[in-house]
């Protein structure tokens, strides 16, 4: 589904707050730059490279939205704690950014989360309250935000966008000359923030697409209503692509900023995280959740457009950015991915 692609003066218009270098000067004395890396590609037309925040510190892109949020609370802020409700990676995040700023987190998460990533959050000294699903979670959230504590969303929100967004400042900055640029989504952040930032930066002549899992089309959807569209019935099994919907301020920027949305389904998710964490081809193996891996296998199961591929070779190939957006998966689909049980 292609969408507007605004001019740089419109997202002054609607979006001028939002400040990414000055995000990326808050954040950067917590956080690590994360490579930017070849990856295995069995089309010779794609120079393909992996924005690779599965080692970023937490183990996600989620740490520089949560960063970026805590360090520009309130002092009564401060006091009071901050409350989010997540499947795991932001509520590592946003409990390691407040540990650090000695601030009280609540973490509201679905009890089928990952055990992981439950532990995970509590090892950061956060308060975890386990909610029946994740509909329940942002519930049970909202009536602790009703207590006083600040609300840190894990996507429609400015200050997460904003923090996101520097994944995609560092990635232009780092190949000024991509051609195209595919994005993990799951509730918009990381895909509204780092188009933004991209095509602040090098304009209209890149190609951006938002990747999702057909199980759950939320920003898919969203983008053709202009609004939130709440998925009846979430079907795929990855985890942290899938909010009950995408968020109202992360859909008024990717309408404005992405080609399209590209949809893979979970097997070919699936199959791309277990290219990336095998150590076949001679490649080394990197620590992926299946999330990590959506806009990865949108390449491996050649779902790009045929037209960006036209004229193109391995003289002269596509220049091609995937963001391998998180390194927390289940230890033991991990260890079945690499055993070949999965």
């Amino acid at each position: 589904m292609a969408s507007h692609i605004a001019s740089p003066e419109d997202f002054g218009q609607d979006f001028e707050s939002i400040d990414f270098e000055s995000a990326a000067a808050r954040i950067a004395p917590h956080l690590v730059r994360t490579p930017l890396l070849s990856l295995p590609c069995d089309d010779r037309r794609i120079d393909l490279r992996g924005k690779m925040e599965n080692r970023q510190v937490t183990g996600s892109f989620k740490a520089r939205g949560a960063c970026n949020n805590i360090a520009c609370l309130s002092d009564e802020e401060r006091v009071l704690g901050v409350v989010a409700s997540s499947s795991g990676n932001h509520g590592r995040a946003l409990a390691w950014a407040a540990r650090v700023a000695g601030v009280p987190a609540t973490i509201v998460m679905p009890k089928n989360a990952y055990p992981n990533k439950i532990e995970a959050c509590r090892a950061e000294g956060a308060e975890v309250v386990l909610a029946k699903d994740r509909i329940d979670a942002d519930v049970v959230t909202v009536r602790c935000a009703e207590e006083g504590r600040a609300l840190i969303h894990p996507y429609d929100r400015l200050g997460t966008i904003e923090g996101a967004g520097t994944v995609g400042l560092e990635l232009a900055q780092d190949w000024p000359e991509v051609e195209v640029v595919l994005i993990c989504v799951g509730g918009g952040g990381l895909s509204s923030g780092s188009s933004l930032a991209l095509r602040r930066a090098l304009g209209d002549v890149i190609h951006i697409y938002g990747v999702e899992p057909i199980g759950s089309p939320s920003m898919r959807d969203g983008l053709a209503a202009q609004e939130p569209v709440v998925i009846e019935e979430i079907s795929t099994e990855v985890q942290g692509l899938c909010p009950p919907a995408s968020g109202a301020l992360n859909i008024a920027i990717c309408s404005r900023t992405l080609n399209g949305v590209l949809t893979p389904d979970d097997a070919t998710i699936f199959a791309a995280q277990r290219r990336l964490v095998n150590s076949e081809e001679g490649w080394f193996a990197e620590v992926v959740e299946p999330a990590g891996a959506c806009a990865y296998s949108a390449v491996t199961a050649g779902l790009l457009p045929d037209h960006l591929l036209a004229g193109r070779s391995a003289e002269n190939p596509l220049r091609v950015a995937v963001t391998i957006s998180g390194g927390n998966p289940d230890p033991v689909q991990l260890a079945a991915m690499r055993s070949g049980q999965e």
